[in-house]
Order: C-alpha cells, then structure tokens, then sequence
C-alpha cells in the first residue's frame, strides 16, 4: 500500500514534465508574494498575504477535485475554479482548525503542557520532542497517544470536509459531520488512517529534507522549492485520493 501511494503520487505530480516546470515556478512567485506580505509593516499587510494564499490552497483543492475524479496528472489552471475553491476552502479550514486548536488547548491544559499542534511536532520532530519530555515521561506519553488521537479524528472531518467541498462545491457539504462520517464509514477507519498515516509520514520526509543545506546555492534553492511543491502536492493528491475510495465503493454498489 504504501509503494502503490507513493509511486502513484510521483506519477501523478510528473506526468507533465514542462507543465510540472510552469508549476514549480508559480507555486514559487506565490510563496514569495505571500512571504512578502507577512513581513512587511503596513496596515492590510496581513489581507493582502491571502491573495496568493488563495489562489495557493484553490489550486491544492483543483488538485484533489481532479484527484476524486481519476485524474492522472496536474489540472490546468483556471481562474475562476481556483479562486473560488481557494476562498471556500480557506473559510472551511479556518473553521475546522479553530475547533482542532480548542481541542488540543483543552488536552494541553488537563495535563499542564503547552498546546502542541501534532502536525508541526511530526514537522519539526527532532525540535519539539526533546521539548515534550522534560516533563513526567508517563505523562508525556499519554499526552502524546491522546493528542494523536484528536488529531487524527478531527483530521479525518477536516480532509472530508474539504473533499466533499472539492467534490459537490458545496460549503454546507463540508460541514455535514454526519455525512462526513458515513463517507468515512465507507473507507473504513482502519483504511483511512493507513492511507493517512503514509501521507504524513511522506509529508514528514519532504519537509526533513527542506531542511537539509546541499552546498551549492542554486542547486540548493532549487531542490528546497521543488521538495516544497511535492509537499503541497502530496497532502491535497491524498484527501483526492483516500476520497476516491468511497466513490469507488459507492459507484461498484
């Protein structure tokens, strides 16, 4: 399962090898606008940051709607999909992360820890555990087994949600909990959290090698933008992924 993931994932983002390139290069302009933003000291500096955040995460949702479909390479851009997905999407995952940050400050605070985001402790591995076992080991663990938990629950309705909204277009859609729930009935829990788990891992492993300096600049540059862009492309191709099961299983039915 795990090869067949990540050799269909490879496929899927280099079908197009020149399109790929095109790819790289605006996933690239886009991050730097959005850098850009973030830093600079002006009123709205926050607001304009979205627009290449928009178009960024409405092109990942193109992605996963092409994805559920049985699409086999990247989707061409358009516009008007991509902004409109980008915005839908970005309130859906603004919401849903709100709910996900009050369940961990929750868990956080009945064990007396700082609140730990479980995907920047699986990014940032080697920085954030070290940190975690300063405390009672027997508690560290248990905190860990139950963060893990409500991550990977409350990350199982977020990825649904967004893939029913990829799907139907629908922002009430991707709030339909119970909905949401059947569909993943259908994957199954077991099946889900396997396929999940191979996707983080993989997402793991792109950004450990972010983190690593070759000692040639370009080369280096180069190699941190395209890992960058497999990073992106890997966690919307698995809600599109794991998501075409159940219509797979709803359609052989």
């Amino acid at each position: 399962m795990t090869l067949e993931i990540i050799k269909e994932m490879w496929e899927y983002t280099t079908y197009n090898k020149l399109f790929l390139v095109l790819i790289t290069v605006l996933f690239f302009l886009f991050c730097m606008f959005m850098e850009a933003f973030d830093e600079m000291k002006i009123p709205f500096a926050l607001y304009l940051s979205m627009i290449p955040y928009i178009f960024i995460s409405g092109y990942g949702m193109a992605i996963t709607k092409d994805v559920l479909n049985g699409g086999k390479r990247l989707p061409k851009i358009l516009i008007k999909d991509v902004v409109v997905l980008g915005i839908k999407s970005s309130f859906v995952f603004i919401v849903y992360i709100s709910f996900q940050l009050l369940l961990f400050t929750f868990v956080s605070s009945l064990f007396g820890f700082p609140v730990v985001d479980v995907d920047d402790l699986v990014m940032d591995f080697f920085e954030t555990v070290p940190l975690l076992f300063n405390h009672d080991f027997v508690a560290t663990v248990i905190f860990l087994i139950i963060d893990f938990i409500v991550f990977y629950i409350t990350m199982f309705f977020i990825e649904m949600g967004l893939a029913r909204l990829a799907d139907t277009g629908s922002i009430i859609e991707a709030f339909n909990l119970k909905r949401i729930k059947e569909t993943i009935d259908v994957i199954g829990w077991g099946v889900y959290a396997k396929h999940y788990t191979v996707i983080i891992l993989l997402l793991a492993f792109f950004s450990l090698m972010i983190d690593i300096d070759l000692p040639i600049f370009g080369l280096d540059y180069i190699l941190k933008v395209f890992l960058g862009l497999l990073l992106f492309t890997t966690q919307y191709w698995g809600i599109g992924a794991v998501y075409r099961i159940f219509k797979k299983k709803q359609s052989d039915n």
